[in-house]
């Protein structure tokens, strides 16, 4: 089985050298590229094919956790036949690997349980936008304010007065933090005209877990969920991602 090991920048350094055009490479890569000042020789062909077809994914899947220093992540190219993976640790390099479909969701696991995330049975929790817990337009303007002047977030929100105690749990904490994206793209345009990324986070507060919906957005809606949310969520946007990227293959259907 071919592995790699490499940072990104030099992945991207081998993959330019192929004139490989960046305009087809995932969104996100293109953001991570950057410039590698001493990339190793080429690697073997299969190592380099590896490489190429994770920088060019249409549908690159992301999971990470993220505690306290610490960031596990896996970025995964979805493909219907054989899918690259790139295991990121910020200290060091990334470990390239291919595993089959019917891998993809044990591999997500086994990084969520090294990561020591109380896993519970799949189960997504269906809120209806309108029950999202919500700060009002006096508490955003009050937070932004505190924001800016460079105050630490669980300290802002910490002081907001007549805040909601679940809200307030969720903005104050300080444990582990999941997070899963899926970028869409196609450089044929076939599919969908411009790249699209979807993208979901999850805290762990004193009183438990809870779903944060667009977390840069000031109207953040948080919702508590169960244990079972994150992979609840997790299945149905990896069929999605599998079924774009068979959308987007030669073949012009999901394999």
């Amino acid at each position: 089985m071919t592995r790699v090991i490499a940072t990104v920048e030099q992945a991207a350094q081998w993959v330019r050298r192929q004139k490989v055009p960046e305009a087809s490479w995932n969104p996100v890569y293109r953001a991570l590229a950057g410039d590698a000042p001493s990339a190793p020789d080429f690697p073997d062909a299969a190592s380099l094919d590896l490489v190429r077809r994770q920088l060019t994914a249409p549908a690159l899947l992301v999971v990470a956790v993220e505690d306290g220093q610490q960031t596990r992540r896996l970025r995964i190219g979805l493909d219907p036949a054989a899918v690259p993976v790139e295991q990121a640790d910020a200290a060091q390099s990334s470990q390239w690997s291919e595993i089959t479909v019917q891998e993809v969701p044990g591999r997500i696991i086994r990084l969520l349980a090294e990561a020591e995330v109380e896993l519970a049975p799949a189960q997504l929790s269906i809120e209806r936008s309108t029950d999202a817990l919500r700060l009002t337009s006096a508490q955003s303007r009050t937070a932004c304010a505190a924001l800016t002047r460079g105050l630490p977030p669980q300290e802002v929100f910490a002081a907001i007065p007549d805040l909601d105690d679940a809200l307030r749990d969720a903005l104050t904490a300080t444990a582990q933090r999941i997070s899963l994206s899926l970028t869409l793209h196609d450089p044929s345009r076939r599919a969908i005209e411009r790249p699209v990324t979807w993208s979901r986070l999850w805290v762990t507060g004193r009183n438990g877990l809870y779903r944060l919906d667009q977390p840069s957005n000031p109207s953040l809606a948080v919702h508590p969920v169960g244990g079972g949310d994150v992979l609840g969520t997790l299945l149905p946007i990896l069929e999605q991602g599998l079924r774009f990227a068979g959308a987007c293959a030669p073949s012009g259907g999901v394999r």
